[in-house]
């Protein structure tokens, strides 16, 4: 009898300790059992690391403790010690459905695929109501069960969605190609997930809502502070810096460079609305080489055709 492959599941941890336990839950009650569970413990200065203890009576639970370095450093520490065949990344104030990972591993397995998108729920902090607008729902432009080769990079350039969490991805995609997640900023995963599609060579589609994604006061995504946004607007510029040096390198084809050049309009238009000091923020802006006129033409059209449709 074959046995089932093995799961790395990576959740950092920083003072979520209202939350973990509903997070860990939904890992370690998935209806699939091969499980690698990682937990790494980002310096958290509230009683997390004391919510995670009991769980390392099963033995599919390892923590691993470290000084702060951000949330890119805590999954690159869950990279190094992942072995399993497949590796997902759970954020550790949000959940799983419980059916989750068996689901995802058997269209994986049965198709042979290097990726596998699913949907996700954004949910207010203490509502159960879903966010509609905050849905990751992509059911409109992907068919579900199709396996996705040579026309990954178009069907994603028009679906792209950024968060790692949304993906389970083959462990040697990761490993073999070198990537890592760029740390130090924010927003990291604007970065990684273009990486891993470049270096997928197939993926699939599962049109259900396995991942619960909380919104919270003082996240990432809710912190609108100053000293917030001007941390987005530079963690923006260097992943547009970086993806212009993708976008220039030879090793890649014309329909991947398309769908690198759909992550550099979509970092420059974030760049261009932020909130952050105006001359500041058009000094920083000006200079960037990787948007021609012809980019620029499209995306003001692309905004008042937004505005029309409102």
């Amino acid at each position: 009898m074959q046995q089932d492959p093995l799961v790395s599941v990576i959740v950092p941890v920083y003072n979520v300790d209202r939350y973990i336990d509903e997070c860990l839950d939904s890992i370690v009650k998935q209806t699939y059992q091969e499980l690698q569970i990682i937990i790494i413990d980002d310096g958290s200065t509230d009683e997390s690391n004391q919510k995670v203890r009991p769980y390392l009576s099963d033995s599919r639970v390892q923590l691993i403790e470290q000084v702060n370095t951000g949330l890119s450093g805590a999954r690159n520490t869950g990279l190094r010690a992942a072995c399993g065949k497949y590796v997902l990344f759970v954020d550790s104030d949000d959940y799983l459905a419980l059916t989750a990972i068996g689901n995802l591993v058997d269209l994986m397995k049965k198709n042979h695929t290097d990726l596998i998108r699913f949907n996700g729920r954004a949910f207010l902090d203490g509502l159960n109501e879903p966010i509609k607008q905050n849905n990751y729902d992509f059911s409109h432009r992907l068919q579900e069960g199709v396996k996705y080769t040579d026309d990954r990079f178009e069907v994603n350039s028009r679906t792209f969605a950024s968060p790692v969490y949304l993906y389970m991805v083959k462990r040697e995609v990761i490993e073999q190609n070198n990537l890592s997640f760029y740390e130090g900023i924010l927003h990291e995963d604007e970065l990684f997930t273009t990486q891993v599609f470049l270096n997928s060579r197939s993926m699939i589609y599962a049109n259900a809502f396995y991942y619960n994604r909380r919104y919270r006061e003082n996240s990432i995504m809710t912190d609108q502070s100053q000293e917030r946004l001007k941390q987005t607007f530079e963690s923006y510029l260097i992943i547009f810096k970086e993806l212009e040096k993708m976008y220039l390198n030879k090793i890649y084809s014309k329909e991947q460079k398309k769908l690198i050049k759909r992550q550099i309009l979509s970092i420059y238009s974030g760049l261009k609305n932020s909130n952050v000091n105006k001359i500041e923020k058009e000094n920083k802006i000006k200079d960037l080489k990787g948007i021609t006129i012809t980019d620029k033409a499209y995306l003001s059209i692309k905004k008042i055709i937004g505005k029309l449709s409102v």
